[in-house]
């Protein structure tokens, strides 16, 4: 691919307040310029998110979906181009007498990259991503709970031909 390296790694965050029962979105700027064909070059993603609640009755639920995704502002699964990453949490109460919960943990990519210049995830053409979250009970009316992305990677400048290239399958996604 025609990239040419223009910066030392960076590390950019953002956090998402997710109310109970109301998905949101979070666009975050990208430090690229669009007129030099800028890209961002991402090596690795980390998302967290502050501890979910005990849903406090027998087959109850908690839930939190979390994804950071190039221009989409839905929740996406990992299977789709537009996912950078995603995290699912789930917290099911049991409905047997003896009590107990069951704690579900996904979060995709699973591993980082080995930080060699062919190693990536993904490359963001466009000058923001998207972070984007719903969270729930299905008693309602929890208190609100925040979710947090970190991403690694670094400029490049692309040729006119991959620039285009990489917008147009961004932008038609």
């Amino acid at each position: 691919m025609a990239l040419k390296r223009t910066s030392q790694p960076l590390n950019i965050g953002a956090t998402i307040d997710l109310v109970d029962g109301t998905p949101a979105n979070l666009e975050v700027s990208l430090p690229l310029s669009s007129l030099d064909r800028e890209v961002f070059v991402v090596t690795d993603v980390q998302i967290d998110s502050e501890p979910l609640p005990m849903p406090g009755a027998a087959g109850a639920q908690t839930s939190m979906d979390v994804s950071v995704n190039k221009t989409s502002t839905s929740v996406l699964k990992i299977n789709d181009p537009n996912c950078v990453g995603s995290l699912k949490r789930r917290i099911i109460e049991s409905a047997l007498p003896t009590g107990g919960a069951i704690y579900q943990d996904s979060y995709s990519p699973t591993e980082a990259s080995t930080g060699i210049p062919s190693d990536y995830i993904t490359i963001i053409a466009t000058p923001n991503f998207v972070l984007a979250g719903s969270y729930g009970t299905t008693a309602g009316g929890a208190g609100n709970r925040a979710a947090f992305v970190r991403i690694t990677g670094h400029r490049a400048v692309a040729d006119a031909s991959v620039y285009a290239a990489l917008v147009t399958e961004e932008l038609n996604q």
